[in-house]
């Protein structure tokens, strides 16, 4: 359940394969170097290495505040904030949460650049001060610094109309178009639009250090700080580290608008590839693809990515063909099945995405239903009842809702999720 995917490989330092495969929408066929994909986390390197070269004329220093370079109202004058800098944003040490949901407000996790924790807000605030910096907007000055230089035709941190005529479209795990992001706004950590080629022109500036000071890229490829064994962190980079050498990667993941993505490169050889998929399932091939490089490959580890032949991603395709043919008592029977045939194959995930799909599509009545038959499989499991929660509140039934949140805060005190929707709810029903 991919249904397209352009990749490119290089080699010596050269783009020796690129290529499409599968479909961009409902028609036509994936082009490396026509169609255009959302790169999510991909971006963050660009960004890093437009911060670099800014780095390199002077006018960024990695080790000075950023609110030195812009104002940052959002912080809350937190005394915390004179503390993030460049180099501690691309070492992911900021702090911050890796993205903010609704009314949510900035707050530091931990002292800045005392360890990792990924945030792409860091990101955010790195791309206001190269605004500052260069007096642009981040989509023109990512232009001028990176796109421009390398002959990156077809990118952009915005969404232009030229791209309509070859834009993928996003796919859900269960095969649903999603809706595009077309962003209006540029946004450091994740608004690049992108084909395989283009990226793949960027990745050969980073392995010959094109565009930056040996000195810099150099530092942009050394390990800034340590994330698990053989993984570190360096100036936008995850960075594993074996017997065979050193490798730089990174993957993206935008669930909502249904795109992943994924690349990886070998400075030493000179080698390295890139992919982009229109299927939030795109990282289930990332270990295959990985195998063109050589390495253990360690930080693959760290992505708990549900792998193209597991038993569960079967049966996602199975349950999505039953809905289609047969509606939601044909899925919830092939369920039971596939529960009895293989109790691996249904594990509690696939029911509950299973149901957030159905959300998705306001089918309420049915979604409840899928997030029944999950409790009844995983009864002591506090995310079913969090997610029928969800279910009963989008389907009009407060009462219902806030019992389920009660029922999630019961087996885990710590979900601030239920904890929030349950007080809430209980506070209006009281009235």
């Amino acid at each position: 359940m991919i249904p397209g995917i352009a990749m490119a490989v290089i080699d010596a330092g050269n783009v020796v394969w690129s290529g499409g495969f599968g479909s961009p929408d409902s028609q036509g066929r994936v082009s490396a170097t026509r169609t255009v994909f959302e790169a999510a986390s991909l971006t963050k390197p660009v960004i890093a290495y437009a911060a670099l070269k800014l780095v390199d004329a002077g006018q960024l220093a990695l080790d000075r505040p950023l609110i030195n370079y812009a104002s940052y109202p959002e912080l809350g004058g937190d005394s915390l904030a004179g503390l993030v800098t460049a180099k501690i944003v691309l070492a992911h040490t900021s702090g911050l949460q890796n993205e903010r949901t609704g009314g949510a407000s900035l707050r530091f996790s931990f002292t800045p650049g005392s360890r990792f924790q990924y945030s792409g807000e860091g990101y955010a605030l790195l791309g206001k001060a190269i605004e500052a910096i260069t007096h642009q907007t981040l989509a023109n000055a990512v232009r001028t610094l990176v796109f421009q230089p390398l002959g990156m035709t077809r990118s952009s941190l915005v969404w232009e109309s030229r791209f309509d005529d070859d834009a993928a479209i996003g796919h859900g795990r269960f095969g649903e178009a999603r809706t595009p992001t077309r962003a209006k706004v540029a946004r450091a950590p994740s608004s690049l639009v992108t084909t395989a080629a283009d990226y793949a022109r960027f990745l050969q500036a980073i392995l010959n250090g094109a565009g930056l000071e040996p000195a810099t890229s150099r530092l942009m490829q050394t390990p800034a700080i340590d994330i698990a064994p053989g993984v570190g962190w360096g100036l936008g980079w995850a960075i594993e580290t074996d017997s065979t050498g050193r490798r730089l990667a990174h993957h993206g993941d935008n669930s909502d608008s249904g795109f992943t993505s994924f690349t990886m490169l070998d400075p030493l050889r000179q080698c390295g590839v890139v992919y982009f998929a229109n299927s939030n399932n795109g990282l289930s091939i990332v270990k295959e693809v990985a195998q063109l490089l050589p390495g253990r490959h360690p930080g693959l580890a760290l992505l708990n990515y549900e792998t193209y032949d597991s038993p569960a991603f079967g049966s996602r395709g199975r349950l999505a063909r039953k809905l289609r043919s047969g509606g939601i008592d044909a899925a919830l029977a092939e369920y039971r099945t596939i529960q009895e045939q293989n109790p691996e194959a249904a594990p509690e995930k696939l029911l509950n995405d299973f149901g957030y799909f159905l959300l998705a599509q306001k089918r309420f009545k049915d979604a409840i239903r899928a997030f029944r038959q999950n409790i009844m499989a995983y009864p002591q499991s506090p995310n079913v009842y969090d997610s029928m929660g969800d279910a009963y509140l989008a389907d009009g039934h407060p009462t219902a809702a806030r019992d389920a949140y009660r029922r999630a805060t019961e087996l885990d005190s710590t979900n601030p999720h239920a904890k929030v929707l349950f007080d809430s709810l209980n506070a209006r029903l009281r009235h």
